[in-house]
C-alpha cells in the first residue's frame, strides 16, 4: 500500500497544478453544496461555524461565508500558537491577518470560540469516501478534535482529492460529512453526534 506521505505529496502536486479557473469553478460548486446543506439545518442559528482561510489552492469558501453572514451566523477561524490551534470569532473580511505558515488568522483581541458543539469545516490534502483524512502533517486538527469531539466535522475538498480508501492512523479523526463540487456525503448525522 502507498505510504501516507506519498499519497499526500501526490494529491498536493495535483492540486498545485490546478488553474485559477478550475479553482474558482470547483470552489463555487463546493459553496453551492454547503449552502444547500446548511439551508436544511433547522437549528442553524443556534450554532457557530468554524471555517478556514484558504491557502495552497484549497477550496475558497468566501461565497458561503458571505451567505452565513446574511443569515446572522457567527464564523470562527483557526489561529496557531506553537503546537496548539484554537478558533476565534472573526469577520473574514476585516479581522484576519497573516500568521503562522503565511495563513490568514484572527487578529489578537478576537474572542475565543470555545464551543463544544459547532460545525467545523476541515481542509486537508486527501480524504476517502468513509471520511478518513490526511492533513498536512502537523496534526493541529487531529489534536483539536481530540479535545472537542462533539464538533461536527465536515471535510472540504475537490473531487480530485478523494481516494476510495486511505488507511487511518490511531490519532486520525474521521469526518462526519464530506463536501466536494459534486455534492455532499453525510457519513454520520449531527443528531447522532449531538443527542
Amino acid at each position: 500500500m502507498e505510504a501516507k506521505q506519498q499519497i499526500r505529496n501526490r494529491h498536493l502536486a495535483k492540486r498545485k497544478a490546478m488553474s485559477e479557473k478550475e479553482i474558482a469553478l470547483c470552489s463555487s460548486g463546493v459553496c453551492r453544496n454547503l449552502i444547500q446543506y446548511f439551508k436544511q439545518q433547522k437549528d442553524l442559528e443556534e450554532y457557530v461555524v468554524y471555517g478556514y482561510y484558504p491557502c495552497r489552492k484549497e477550496a475558497k469558501l468566501f461565497d458561503f461565508y458571505a451567505w452565513l453572514g446574511e443569515q446572522g451566523i457567527s464564523l470562527a477561524f483557526p489561529r496557531v500558537s506553537g503546537a496548539c490551534m484554537d478558533f476565534y470569532l472573526a469577520d473574514f473580511k476585516t479581522e484576519l491577518k497573516e500568521g503562522a505558515f503565511h495563513i490568514m488568522e484572527p487578529q489578537k483581541g478576537c474572542k475565543k470560540a470555545d464551543f463544544s458543539r459547532a460545525y467545523c469545516l476541515v481542509p486537508g490534502s486527501v480524504f476517502d469516501r468513509s471520511g478518513n483524512r490526511i492533513g498536512y502533517g502537523k496534526g493541529y486538527y487531529d489534536r483539536y478534535f481530540a479535545a472537542y469531539p462533539k464538533l461536527y466535522r465536515i471535510g472540504i475538498a475537490y473531487e480530485s482529492q478523494i481516494e476510495e480508501r486511505i488507511k487511518p492512523e490511531k490519532h486520525d479523526r474521521k469526518m462526519h460529512a464530506m463536501v466536494t463540487e459534486h455534492g455532499m456525503r453525510v457519513i454520520c448525522n449531527k443528531e447522532d453526534l449531538w443527542n
